[in-house]
């Protein structure tokens, strides 16, 4: 008798992880995603920002730039959603910029310092910077109200990183601790002046393996707030607290991710209950983006994935090409052979059967492009 694990993903070379971001837009299915997009004559290398109003289920492509841009253009970095409708920032080379036309055109807002750190407030036009101050070696916290034109001083040393705010005016949660050691959340409600600190169960955060640290973000109701947490396995959770933070209740947890190839990124959205798991790698042929978004409207519980191939021939708009993929096998557990249904879309190109052992390890590959089943009989790939 074998006992075996199956995992469907399209990939069948070697590949670095693609570098992405995602951030909620201001209105209910709204979200923004920046990052690489695709290699031009296998030198150029293209980063893009997308926008979408329906979940990710389709993005248009809105801004664009190459790896290194003339200085006076803007650099594509980690997009932060605003309240105010259409508005945006872009944290890159130690500069903020804000968009307020869903991404397309761009003002520098403030920078270039080094040591920054940008999120975005609770309110229209509130922008949240911490910059660490090394002539006294203390983390500085400061707030603006008209879109980061200018800021304010609110905290010159706090102890607390991985900030995010609220659902109210002046919540803000932030993470401190270390892997191995065990984590805490703070919690304030005057902007930062200062922070209640709670311990972090070890079950919900205790590790980083390979520099995957805690995640929070916040939800839609008052003192609900989401956690995402790695475990040594590089399994990652989903937490969830209705209280900021005191109790927790897993949502979900994922197989295990080979994060040498998968670059990802998470965030709560506007509408209640809703959460998106942002999934990138690079194609095996090394030129453009293979993008995942990961949806659900269950509080983390269940997700609809929509994937998107980011090659260099989107101009405007883009479909998903595969909502979601079913996999199954018959007899299981088997003896001598096993046949494996799956029903993916005629659109992928090269779907490939990635088998797994009882320990996430991978044991055999087959391609499967134009099948609906595959026999196979236990066998490595060897």
């Amino acid at each position: 008798m074998k006992n075996i694990v199956f995992f469907l993903v399209l990939s069948f070379l070697f590949a670095p992880t693609a570098k992405a971001q995602i951030t909620r837009g201001a209105t209910a299915g709204e979200i923004y995603i920046s990052g690489e997009w695709y290699l031009e004559n296998h030198s150029i290398l293209h980063y893009a920002i997308f926008h979408s109003n329906d979940n990710g289920q389709n993005i248009s492509l809105k801004y664009e730039n190459i790896e290194t841009p003339p200085p006076s253009e803007m650099t594509v970095g980690k997009v932060i959603g605003d309240a105010t409708p259409g508005a945006l920032y872009n944290y890159g080379n130690n500069k903020l910029w804000v968009s307020f036309d869903y991404g397309v055109s761009w003002q520098f807002m403030d920078g270039p310092f080094s040591m920054l750190y940008y999120f975005s407030g609770f309110a229209n036009g509130e922008v949240f910077k911490t910059w660490t101050n090394e002539s006294l070696w203390q983390v500085e916290l400061y707030r603006s109200e008209n879109f980061g034109l200018s800021f304010e001083l609110i905290n010159e040393s706090i102890d607390v990183g991985l900030l995010e705010v609220g659902n109210f005016d002046g919540e803000i949660y932030g993470l401190s601790g270390s892997a191995g050691t065990g984590y805490n959340l703070h919690f304030s409600t005057n902007y930062g002046v200062s922070f209640i600190e709670t311990p972090i169960d070890s079950t919900v955060a205790f590790w980083a393996p390979s520099g995957q640290f805690p995640e929070i973000s916040r939800g839609t109701a008052p003192g609900e707030i989401y956690l995402v947490s790695w475990t040594p396995e590089l399994h990652y959770k989903i937490f969830y607290s209705v209280d900021t933070g005191n109790t927790w209740i897993e949502k979900y947890e994922s197989d295990y991710i080979d994060i040498y190839y998968w670059g990802l990124q998470f965030t709560a959205g506007r509408e209640p209950g809703s959460f998106y798991v942002m999934r990138a790698r690079i194609n095996p042929e090394g030129d453009h983006v293979w993008l995942y978004i990961d949806y659900s409207n269950d509080y983390g519980k269940t997700f609809t994935t929509f994937f998107h191939d980011l090659d260099s021939t989107i101009t405007g708009t883009i479909n998903h090409i595969s909502e979601s993929i079913e996999l199954s096998n018959n007899p299981n557990p088997f003896t001598d052979y096993t046949t494996i249904s799956f029903d993916v879309s005629e659109n992928l190109r090269n779907p490939m059967l990635n088998i797994y052992d009882i320990y996430g390890k991978p044991i055999r590959q087959i391609n499967i492009s134009g099948k609906k089943n595959q026999t196979w009989d236990g066998t490595n790939s060897y």
